[in-house]
């Protein structure tokens, strides 16, 4: 995986998470799309750069994706397989573009193409430049939150693609509360569907003031899901919630959307390798912090009590409510579904591994809660082809 050490970051630890996640999943992506399309494009709607601090930018996203396409390439080239890769790249601020320009030479088996443009405004432009048969990975990280989703939906309804937005969750929650004509009219592009302000005022009446901020999000995220999965028919669409370095409080939310149910495997392995990185992060600012006000060091030299508990507590509630979701797919389903059927719809909602899973509905079974009529001897797991039903 290739990225920076955090201390190149300066500062900047949600970046970090971030990166690592890309990093972490474009490594797995890139490798697994290769071997059946002759053409994999990566394009990076707000690429920058930033605020690098890394002479080969490596710190940057679209850093990041060459240094995924050229490991896939050069790792396919060994084995008789040449696969073409390419990275549209936009930027609308000259100094920023001026960098892009520098790139091609440092990556001559990866086509770069670099546009000067606001990239609502040359959507179709590169949508109709993509072949039509290539696999597309789409970055759209914005610096602010308004981005008129239908103006982008060419991009997002192409075949072959995969997206992974950045929405600002911290700002878009703020804006919400908002009455200004402006406000109104930008989030109504970003979320073009009906009865979420509704039930964001709803909430206001029916939820406790300490859980309003957990309910808000749900709400806002699950409007963001809808949009994204309506305008580019995508099955799969899930979260990674990138949180404050010192407060315990989502900062953005790294929205992913696929059609593929080993996308949202694959997904939900980097998503949960991230967390256990993004507490080592959060864990050691905080002790910074912590020994910045009192001027005293961390006495053990450790993150302790600054570390996993938010995440342990997470994922343990997200295997119990996807085993609640298990049940109940099964038992509303008309005919018994496979388990191939089953396991990416609760991947989607749900931040657990599809080992996880596996593990929970053979431990169903065993307890007489699941039926798998095709179930073989010595099988330990199901298989997707098997049927589930309740006994």
């Amino acid at each position: 995986m290739s990225i920076p050490p955090l201390e190149r970051y300066g500062g900047r630890e949600q970046a970090y998470v971030k990166h690592y996640f890309l990093a972490t999943y474009l490594e797995r992506l890139v490798h697994k799309v290769a071997r059946s399309y002759d053409e994999v494009v990566y394009v990076d709607g707000f690429s920058g750069p930033w605020q690098s601090a890394d002479e080969d930018f490596a710190d940057t996203s679209f850093g990041i994706a060459l240094a995924a396409l050229r490991t896939a390439k050069a790792s396919w080239r060994n084995m008789g397989r040449d696969v073409r890769m390419k990275a549209v790249l936009v930027e609308r601020r000259a100094k920023a573009f001026g960098l892009l320009q520098t790139l091609q030479p440092r990556y001559p088996d990866v086509v770069i193409n670099p546009f000067r443009a606001d990239f609502r405004a040359v959507v179709d432009e590169i949508a109709g430049a993509i072949p039509r048969k290539a696999f597309a990975f789409l970055l759209i990280d914005p610096k602010g939150w308004r981005i008129p989703i239908d103006v982008i939906a060419p991009l997002l309804a192409r075949p072959n693609t995969e997206v992974l937005f950045n929405f600002m969750f911290d700002f878009i929650n703020r804006a919400a509360s908002m009455s200004s004509p402006a406000t109104i009219e930008g989030l109504d592009e970003l979320l073009p569907i009906m009865g979420w302000r509704e039930a964001l005022a709803q909430i206001e009446v029916d939820v406790a003031a300490a859980d309003r901020p957990a309910a808000r999000k749900r709400i806002l995220i699950d409007a963001f899901r809808r949009v994204l999965s309506e305008k580019g028919s995508y099955r799969y669409v899930a979260e990674v919630p990138v949180l404050r370095p010192l407060k315990d409080r989502t900062l953005y939310s790294l929205v992913y959307a696929t059609r593929s149910a080993t996308g949202i495997e694959v997904f939900r392995d980097c998503q949960i390798k991230t967390l256990g990185e993004q507490d080592s992060v959060r864990g050691a600012a905080k002790v910074l912090a912590a020994s910045a006000a009192t001027g005293q060091g961390d006495m053990f030299g450790t993150v302790l009590g600054h570390g996993p508990d938010l995440t342990t507590r997470f994922l343990e509630d997200e295997r119990r409510n996807a085993e609640a979701r298990l049940l109940s797919l099964v038992a509303r389903a008309q005919a018994a579904p496979t388990w191939g059927d089953l396991w990416p719809d609760v991947l989607a909602r749900h931040a657990i591994r599809k080992t996880e899973l596996n593990a929970i509905g053979a431990r169903l079974r065993r307890e007489g809660k699941l039926e798998f009529p095709d179930w073989q001897p010595l099988k330990r797991v199901p298989d997707d082809s098997y049927r589930v039903r309740i006994p």
